[in-house]
Formats: structure tokens, sequence, C-alpha cells
């Protein structure tokens, strides 16, 4: 009764369990509050040792936000015991992320001759064999999944090498992030994000908030602004998305459903749509912003800070004269 091991793994089971209720996540966000201001206030003069400047901000942000996002599935994914269903979809959708990722780090580090700096033949080798075990291992203990996750490395090596057209940075990585939010939507016990049936509201807002930043980053890239919608007719449309918005709200909140979220976010997009067409002109610095947004809040969701430093990092670059005000505008 009194045997320690019994007495250690009880409390790491009950630490667990309280974890995966809680809003784990949003605690680790504030304990590297600190860390963040330090980030803001010198990662600038770091980064720019390592040869980080204004004209390759954004191939080195994206390269090493997806590489981050890589070795957290690698060494922080979680386990695939803890997945609810028999038959899940998660290994196929986090190989084909897997399969993106890989690939797109393949074309920047051969961009940005990153290769060159390693000319030792074996250390390659060594190099690309530890990557191979890393993802069978990930996967392990459901046999397919490892051989989906090396298979999904070895073609997004060959892939991305031989990609003569270039990968757009922002809008691939706000993609690949957006899949796996919708991933963590749909099983956040792997992702240490929470408990299905048991997400409170601070669960419900971070995930809303960071989908909201996923969507205007692509609405304020694709959508370029017309002013021709007439005033009448954008006022009832406007309306109308925002009720939508609203009911999904609401429904999200009850019901925690995937394609209530996805409905959401498609009805938020739509009004910010609306707004970006309707209006002349729009503030120029948005996207960038909205996307450094962005990345600040996934890697909190996902408790990947680095991925939050980087987003810091590429905020402290810019010169910000977008506020909030500009974003609640598109809602």
């Amino acid at each position: 009764m009194f045997d320690n091991l019994f007495i250690v793994s009880t409390a790491i089971s009950a630490f667990n369990n309280n974890a995966l209720v809680g809003p784990f996540f949003f605690a680790v966000g504030l304990l590297m509050i600190p860390m963040f201001l330090m980030v803001y206030v010198y990662g600038k003069d770091f980064v720019n040792k390592f040869g980080w400047n204004d004209k390759n901000i954004d191939n080195q942000s994206g390269l090493w936000i997806i590489s981050s996002l890589v070795l957290w599935l690698f060494l922080f994914g979680g386990n695939y015991a803890v997945i609810r269903d028999g038959i899940s979809l998660l290994p196929l959708i986090l190989s084909a992320v897997l399969f993106g990722c890989i690939m797109f780090i393949s074309q920047k580090i051969l961009q940005l001759k990153y290769n060159e700096k390693i000319q030792n033949k074996k250390l390659q080798f060594y190099i690309f064999m530890a990557i191979l075990l890393m993802a069978g291992f990930s996967a392990f203990p459901i046999w397919y999944a490892i051989l989906l996750q090396i298979s999904a490395v070895l073609c997004g090596m060959i892939i991305g090498s031989r990609m003569k057209k270039n990968i757009s940075i922002i809008p691939f990585t706000t993609l690949i992030c957006g899949i796996m939010l919708i991933l963590v939507l749909m099983q956040p016990e792997y992702f240490r994000f929470g408990q299905f049936d048991n997400l409170t509201i601070v669960h419900v807002l971070s995930i809303i908030i960071t989908g909201f930043l996923a969507s205007v980053v692509l609405s304020t890239k694709y959508i370029k602004p017309r002013g021709r919608i007439h005033e009448s007719a954008y006022i009832k449309l406007k309306w109308l998305c925002r009720i939508v918005s609203i009911l999904g709200f609401v429904l999200f909140f009850m019901t925690e459903s995937v394609p209530v979220f996805i409905g959401l976010l498609g009805a938020l997009m739509v009004s910010e749509m609306l707004t970006i067409f309707h209006v002349k002109d729009i503030n120029s610095s948005m996207y960038k912003q909205a996307w450094a947004y962005f990345m600040i809040c996934f890697g909190i969701v996902l408790i990947c800070p680095i991925i939050s430093a980087i987003g810091i990092i590429y905020l402290s670059f810019m010169n910000k004269n977008t506020n909030i005000k500009d974003f609640l505008r598109l809602l």
C-alpha cells in the first residue's frame, strides 16, 4: 500500500489528469511571459548575429517555425495510446503534415544554403538516418503509422529538394499550423491541450482567437480592397455573417465539434472578406502582423514556446502601425 513506486506513479497520474482537464497550456504561456519580453527586447540583436536580416526574415522565420513544429512532432507530440477512437485519422493527417513540412524545409535549406555548412558526407548520412528514426519512433507503437511517417519524410525530402516553384512562406505556414489547430481540437489529449468534453472557456476562446488570426492572414493575402459593394448590401451581408458567427460560437462552445469550428472560421473569414472587398484600402502591415500574432498564439496553444518566440522576433523586425481596432473592424 505504501510502496514508493506506487505512490509516485499515482501522483504522476493525478497530475496528468489535472493537466488534461485544466488549461495547462495557458499556465505555461503565463509563465513564459518574462522570456517573451526578453525575446522582444534582445531577440533581434541575437538573431542578427546568425545572419537574419530584413531581406531574409521571411525565409528564416518560416524555416525555423516549421523545423520547430517537426521537432515537436518527433519528440513531444504525445502518445498514440491516448487516442480515443479505435480507427483514427490522426496518423494519416500527421503524416501529410510531416510530408509538407519536410518538403518546405528541404527547399528552404537549399535556398538559404544551410546545406553548404555540412560538407562531411558521413555526418549528412547520420543526420538523415536520425531524422528517419525519430519519425518512426514518434509513431510507435502503431506499425502503419511508423511506415507512414518514414515514407512522408523520404518523399518530402525528395520532392522538396527538386521543387523549382518557390513555396509561399506565410500562406504555407498558416495552412500547416491551421491544420494542426484542427487536429488539436480533434484529439486534444494527444496534444496536451485538454480533454474532450472538458474544455474550459479558456480553451475555447484561445482556439477561436488563434483560428481567427489564421483567417485574417489568408483573407488579407488573397482578397484585395475594391470598394465595390453597395453600402446597404454590405451592412445586410455583414450582419448576416455576424449572426451566423455568434450562433456558431455558441454551438461550438456547447459541442466542441470540429465541423462547427470549421464553419465558424468560415463565417468569420467571409465577414473579413466582405470588409476588405468593401473598403478602398487596408493597412498594408496587417497581413504580416496577423501572421506573427497567429504564430505567437499557436505556439502557446501547442505548448511550443519557440514558435511563439520566433513570432515575437518577426514582430520586432516590422514597423508596427496596426492596432487591435484594425483587426476588430474585420468582424
